[in-house]
């Protein structure tokens, strides 16, 4: 049901928050616009009456789509243009609606005459058809084989993501057995999840019950093991759920760990939210493996997949806005000196490139900033500074979490990026205002657990919300 809310993408200067206001009230059961079809056609009216009295009589009464009103033969009402079947009543329709007809004076001979409206001066916003059929199917396959490969990966000895060694996993996943098939299946998923992430703004925003996970970098196992010991997204355990970048690179499952991600957004587009890190990027794609192991794994097809994945990365949102008080962004918050709307007027797709021009520091620091430690031994604890990560990056300090997070309306900015050494997969910073969270354990030998978290309402005051950390512990010991 919920996939055909985006059968029709607006193609010409799209406006997307409109957009995702329109998918968030279908999923609602209401539309605001009585001028307006559920579809997002205008209605037009309708008052056609039979020409003799007996017909009339005879004429099958219709029935109000939106109030369940009968609608007598010759009342006048309102239908969609491309959902014809659907009639609406004139006192659910629009109070203000265009003729279909126009007066033509003709000067000849002096008469008034009655002329239909040329197709020609009716203009449309040109759409294309998308339909998610293809990627839904696949993506529920996935998520099938997924859960099932949860309930085993919890059943055997636990081991790292690195030492991890079931047999074809991602055709497993896919349900295919050739590379080519694969990469078929592959491709409907990163086709259908860039049509829906066009849909939604660039700041998405998500009800509570939430989990919010950490950098994953390929460590499907990992993620696995989450999902089987603390919820499975979209779940009844787990209704919503952010994933907060970095899905890639470095780790050995990253094509798998994105086809878990992507199939779990195609199934559950208004309940699973993913942010771009800074490794869903080219450049970092190229330089720490992701790029190899695409064109690795789908043979011929490879750098098709591979041009494919790195298109719809350009397209991932930047944020999620969680119960209207949590911020999750990758990075950081840069300087703060921004509020939530500048990041809403941003238009994607976003390019390396693009991401590197100088108007565009905002983004760059949302991937790339970092936090000054609260109890770092430099003074430099206040304010904001230059980073070692790159020349538009920098690090703030705890007031200007504060700062920002006043300015904003919020009380918390979730972050991720950062792994620390024999760390708990979660850190509470800058006066618990900032807290960070990495899922994926034993990351690069760090020794650190990997976690999660669950953002609810308190059981005892509905009206605040409490955030949980839910860890499960990394395998190295000190040597």
């Amino acid at each position: 049901m919920a996939c055909k809310l985006y059968q029709e993408i607006l193609e010409d200067e799209p406006d997307w928050d409109e957009a995702a206001r329109r998918v968030c009230d279908g999923m609602e059961g209401g539309f605001e616009s009585r001028a307006l079809c559920e579809c997002g056609r205008p209605l037009h009216r309708y008052a056609r009456l039979p020409r003799y009295q007996s017909f009339l009589m005879c004429s099958a009464t219709k029935e109000c789509h939106r109030c369940d009103k009968e609608i007598l033969p010759g009342d006048m009402h309102f239908v969609c243009a491309s959902c014809s079947e659907k009639h609406i009543c004139k006192d659910c329709g629009p109070s203000v609606y265009i003729h279909r007809e126009y007066d033509f004076l003709d000067y000849e001979t002096g008469e008034v005459q009655v002329l239909e409206i040329p197709q020609r001066v009716m203009h449309e916003r040109r759409t294309r058809s998308v339909t998610l059929e293809a990627s839904q199917q696949v993506a529920s396959r996935v998520i099938d084989r997924m859960q099932r490969i949860a309930a085993e990966v919890a059943q055997e000895e636990d081991v790292l993501d690195k030492d991890w060694n079931p047999e074809n996993l991602l055709f497993d996943l896919l349900g295919v057995d050739t590379p080519e098939a694969a990469a078929k299946s592959f491709l409907e998923l990163v086709l259908g999840c860039q049509r829906i992430f066009m849909t939604q703004p660039i700041l998405t925003e998500a009800d509570v019950p939430c989990k919010i996970f950490g950098d994953i970098h390929g460590q499907l196992r990992d993620v696995l093991l989450l999902f089987h010991s603390f919820g499975v997204p979209g779940s009844s355990d787990c209704p919503r759920a952010v994933f907060n970048g970095d899905f890639v690179d470095r780790g050995k499952h990253q094509v798998e760990t994105v086809t878990v991600l992507f199939a779990l957004k195609v199934m559950y587009p208004t309940q699973i939210f993913l942010n771009r890190g800074n490794h869903e990027d080219t450049t970092m794609n190229q330089k720490y493996g992701f790029m190899k192991v695409v064109c690795d794994s789908f043979g011929e097809m490879g750098q098709q997949v591979y041009e494919a994945i790195s298109r719809c990365f350009q397209c991932l949102p930047f944020a999620c806005l969680i119960g209207g008080k949590v911020l999750a962004l990758h990075g950081g918050i840069g300087d703060g000196q921004w509020r939530l709307d500048d990041l809403r007027r941003v238009h994607r797709p976003l390019s390396h490139e693009q991401l590197q021009a100088p108007e565009n520091r905002l983004l760059w620091n949302i991937l790339w900033s970092d936090p000054i430690e609260d109890d770092c031994v430099s003074k430099q604890v206040f304010g904001v500074h230059d980073s070692a990560r790159s020349k538009m990056a920098v690090r703030f300090g705890w007031n200007v979490t504060q700062d920002f997070c006043v300015r904003n309306g919020l009380d918390l900015v979730v972050r991720s990026h950062q792994s620390k050494r024999w760390g708990l997969g979660f850190d509470v910073m800058h006066n618990e205002c900032l807290l960070r969270v990495f899922s994926a354990r034993d990351y690069e030998n760090n020794r650190n657990d990997g976690a999660v978290l669950q953002v609810q309402w308190d059981d005892e005051d509905c009206e605040h919300l409490g955030v949980r950390p839910q860890v499960i512990r990394a395998l190295e010991q000190d040597e």
